[in-house]
């Protein structure tokens, strides 16, 4: 029939009307009728992705075949010059979650640190080389036996420290003071001439007494901060040796020694000097050898560091904990995480401010509903307000009349349904990197040689005979 047109796609055949195909919605289609001049066209396209162009150009209505990837649908619509905006909106949703994580995976490859990790390229005899494969070694980037046992020598050198301070502040191995001895004194008769004296020179003494006012103000800021003074915390090195505990020293000895000379290492082989000690880990490193050595100073000086000045040295000490940072952010699952934890920073302005909505609207509601004695402020209701939204409760503050009960339960349930909102978006681009990255430690068998898939012929098997009619 005249009026039928043959379109024939790798090899599957497809019968139309030629009116049909000449008042489709695909423009490009319908040039190719107008130009054609035969009832049979040959197209050389996928077969699935052109199904749905040709379903479109039909019916006006775009979708996406499942078994299609949205790369090669996007190729296919770049072909016949059809705009994505035409496609369904659930179809349309996969196309862009398909170019967001796109768009992802490309900022995660290009995504680095302020650390040098690269070095220029140098001839097999330069010394570079050499300190080139010490700085991979010492950055964990090898994956030799050599890169292997440093990793497990710094990780057991970073725990070492860690729980040397840790395991000192155990209550038998703190400073013990002797309690002060209650001398018993008489109170001796008042002296008029002394109190005339001091009240003719009040006047003398207000800027003095102005400055110990201020200096108490101070110390009862710090001790709002740290209610007790550290040195009875965090025993010092000449009191590790007094106790009979100097298997702490010699572990500061130790763990001082090795993180030295990694640190003089990595200064001899950094690729990058500058941007090396910019970096926030290498400058906490250096703050603590720098506070380490100040402690042994002082020890073999024999000179007492209970006062508040000298005691910022073991305040120092509290961030030996970010060592382990050094070891696990090259840690695969660490990487994807931290990062994860970048691109989800609107997220986290999300979860902030609906927090801060949540104080503010909770806590001035308890405060008014409660009594003074449960709750003395709304400063002191936001701390009841935070950990009930994050589902922690305490029990430190407890509303006790039905409508404070009721603004409870209303501020836990709102906290549970932020939580499940919005976790779920880190767990997925976590999930979805983590994926990704694992791809490259994934050894996949190369194709075997056609020697090897070659099959020994047997009685059994049955000759077939391919011939021309």
């Amino acid at each position: 029939m005249v009026n039928e047109l043959f379109v024939y796609v790798t090899g599957q055949k497809y019968c139309f009307s030629i009116e049909d195909i000449s008042e489709g919605h695909c423009e490009k289609i319908r040039d190719l009728v107008r130009e054609c001049p035969s009832q049979r066209i040959i197209i050389n396209r996928p077969k699935k992705a052109f199904e749905a162009i040709l379903d479109f150009h039909l019916t006006g209505i775009l979708h996406m075949p499942i078994s299609t990837c949205p790369e090669e649908f996007k190729e296919e619509l770049d072909f016949w010059e059809i705009s994505h905006k035409k496609m369904e909106r659930c179809c349309l949703n996969r196309l862009a979650s398909h170019y967001r994580e796109k768009a992802l995976l490309k900022d995660y490859k290009n995504s680095g640190t302020c650390m040098p990790e690269k070095y220029e390229s140098y001839p097999k005899s330069s010394p570079r080389k050499i300190f080139q494969k010490v700085w991979n070694i010492l950055n964990y980037h090898d994956d030799c036996l050599v890169a292997k046992i440093y990793f497990f020598v710094s990780t057991s050198f970073i725990l070492l420290s860690i729980f040397g301070v840790a395991i000192s502040t155990l209550p038998e191995f703190r400073v013990k003071e002797a309690p002060p001895e209650a001398v018993p004194t008489a109170s001796p008769p008042p002296d008029y001439c002394k109190l005339l004296y001091d009240k003719l020179t009040s006047s003398k003494s207000l800027a003095v007494s102005l400055n110990k006012s201020i200096e108490r103000d101070g110390s009862d800021f710090m001790t709002s901060i740290f209610p007790e003074s550290v040195h009875k915390k965090i025993p010092s090195l000449q009191q590790t040796i007094d106790q009979g505990t100097t298997v702490f020293f010699y572990i500061e000895i130790a763990t001082t020694i090795f993180f030295t000379a990694e640190q003089v290492m990595r200064i001899l082989t950094c690729p990058a000097l500058l941007a090396y000690t910019c970096g926030l880990m290498n400058i906490v490193e250096i703050l603590l050898l720098l506070a380490s050595y100040c402690r042994f100073v002082l020890h073999f000086l024999e000179i007492d560091y209970n006062g508040t000045a000298w005691s910022l040295l073991l305040y120092v000490q509290m961030f030996r904990v970010l060592r382990i940072v050094r070891v696990m952010r090259h840690v695969l699952a660490f990487k994807v995480l931290n990062y994860s934890v970048k691109v989800g920073k609107k997220d986290l302005c999300i979860i902030i401010m609906y927090i801060f909505i949540g104080l503010m609207i909770f806590s001035n509601l308890v405060f008014f509903f409660e009594l003074s004695e449960d709750f003395r402020s709304i400063p002191d209701a936001w701390w009841w307000t935070l950990i009930t939204m994050t589902t922690v409760g305490y029990g430190d503050m407890i509303p006790k009349t039905i409508a404070g009960k009721l603004l409870g339960c209303v501020c836990a349930v709102s906290g549970v349904i932020m939580l499940s909102l919005v976790i779920p978006i880190f767990v997925n681009t976590f999930l979805f990197l983590y994926q990704f990255a694992e791809l490259e430690s994934v050894t996949i068998p190369a194709p075997k040689k056609p020697s090897e898939l070659k099959r020994k012929v047997t009685s059994d098997d049955t000759e077939v005979t391919f011939s021309s009619e």
